[in-house]
């Protein structure tokens, strides 16, 4: 990286540090609400004085709406709140504050299961205390998450736009218009919305954001510092704080501290076992420290409430560790049932099938056929699983430029390294790719059960002169 953008992620860390410390004073007096964890795409346009109203979805009665919230016997917090306002509302249906409030707790019941039908149900009731208020920035806001987590980012966006046409400082808003950005890859942008949502609100939800972009534009000591000051502000669901802590241990993983990120997500586990980020992360940590069983638990946890793409996958490559790839078969072929379920829906982004094609060489076509579709992407994870499938399709001019992307902001993230070394030594770069597996091996050994072997292995031939033709491209050859 050059000094000018040194210089700049050196800007944007004071940036942030310095609104931090600000905000630090007032935590005593900030009100935690339920953390919501926006995603999208598209860029993050400028609020206009009147823009265009997104599609809404065809009214219901009150009753109708109702019938629509998935049943799902339970006695959490968010299973009180839901009964409680359910409770209201069929008593004052045309309340539109009441209306909001359901949303967010069928929203909350959503990141709690994730049930994608609660989607449909909290759409209806934000869209309900929308045409009762109808300058509700609660209801917009509410939409916009709605749409971002459907994928539907255009429609995100535009919510998210007449809320800060209303209140430009609305934290919401900002968070939603910054996650944009960051998706897309346009990290100053984001740096900027999350700063103002940091201004006007801190708490778990603002804090976790710039946590992981810190995190992701390298400077994870800044961004472990503040995941942890988000989980320290709590939230009234404990599935919210279970997130952070989730996310606060995969960051100790990257780095290979696998005992550390154990310890910080043992209380995660406790609050929320069910919770799928929880679990995820605790397979990764359980494999890295070669307690397979352990990890194999975590993942099927996870598939008791449906088929999931990561857990699918871990399952799979864990069967190959143990040498069994009729078993791993079985998940494999789930995980292509599970892409071809959700091809035609809006509510997916495929790259992680991509990725997953590119890994196991399989179906490298059709790998390619859903990277290309983000061929422009400048965000650094997008980045980095183009250059894997176009260097497992032998493209390897676009693999170079893909993973200079990838590369840009010094993502603590092994496997971005282990990427480019592959890269760099078919393009007979032996010097970067040398060095770009130590990175890997240094940063974490155990990154990938079936990748990491493979990384070792090149590196030890690169290392003695040995000519590296002969090493294995498909990780599920492994061990």
């Amino acid at each position: 990286m050059n000094s000018s953008t040194e210089n700049s992620h050196s800007n944007r860390t004071v940036l942030l540090r310095s609104a931090i410390i600000v905000l630090c004073i007032f935590l005593g007096l900030a009100g935690v609400l339920a953390h919501k964890h926006f995603t999208a795409t598209n860029p993050a346009p400028e609020a206009q004085a009147s823009p265009t109203a997104p599609v809404v979805p065809v009214k219901l009665s009150a009753e109708e709406i109702f019938a629509t919230i998935p049943t799902r016997e339970g006695n959490s917090d968010t299973d009180k709140a839901l009964a409680t306002f359910l409770e209201k509302l069929r008593k004052s249906p045309n309340d539109a504050f009441l209306w909001v409030h359901l949303g967010d707790a069928l929203a909350q019941k959503m990141r709690d299961t994730s049930d994608e039908k609660y989607y449909d149900s909290a759409e209806l009731a934000y869209q309900r205390g929308l045409d009762l208020k109808s300058d509700s920035i609660d209801a917009m806001t509410g939409l916009a998450w709605v749409n971002g987590g459907r994928h539907l980012f255009d429609r995100s966006v535009e919510w998210a736009n007449r809320a800060l046409a209303l209140d430009p400082e609305n934290a919401a808003a900002n968070g939603i218009s910054g996650d944009a950005a960051l998706e897309l890859g346009d990290y100053e942008a984001a740096f900027d919305r999350y700063q103002k949502m940091m201004d006007s609100k801190p708490d778990l939800s603002s804090w976790s954001r710039g946590a992981y972009l810190l995190w992701l534009t390298g400077n994870p000591t800044k961004g472990t510092w503040l995941m942890q000051k988000a989980i320290e502000s709590g939230a009234p669901f404990a599935e919210n704080t279970a997130w952070c802590r989730a996310k606060y241990a995969d960051m100790l993983y990257h780095n290979g501290a696998f005992l550390p990120a154990a310890q910080a997500l043992a209380p995660a586990l406790k609050a929320a076992p069910k919770n799928t980020q929880v679990l995820l992360s605790a397979g990764r940590i359980a494999a890295a420290q070669l307690d397979y069983a352990a990890a194999e638990r975590y993942y099927q946890t996870i598939l008791e409430s449906g088929p999931q793409h990561e857990a699918l996958v871990a399952l799979g490559d864990l069967q190959m560790v143990k040498k069994d790839p009729v078993a791993a078969e079985k998940y494999y072929v789930q995980v292509e049932e599970l892409y071809q379920k959700h091809l035609n829906t809006a509510n997916h982004s495929h790259l992680n099938v991509a990725k997953f094609y590119a890994d196991h060489d399989r179906n490298l076509v059709e790998a390619l056929r859903i990277t290309e579709q983000n061929k422009l992407t400048k965000n650094v994870i997008s980045a980095d699983t183009l250059a894997w499938v176009y260097y497992k399709n032998g493209d390897q001019p676009r693999a170079i430029e893909a993973i200079k992307i990838a590369l840009a902001q010094k993502t603590p993230d092994a496997e971005i390294h282990y990427h480019a070394a592959m890269i760099a030594a078919r393009f007979g770069d032996k010097a970067s790719a040398l060095n770009h597996l130590r990175i890997a091996v240094g940063l974490n050994p155990q990154f990938n059960v079936l990748g990491a072997p493979i990384a070792a292995a090149t590196l030890q031939k690169l290392s003695t002169g040995q000519n590296t033709a002969s090493l294995p491209e498909t990780e599920t050859r492994q061990p």
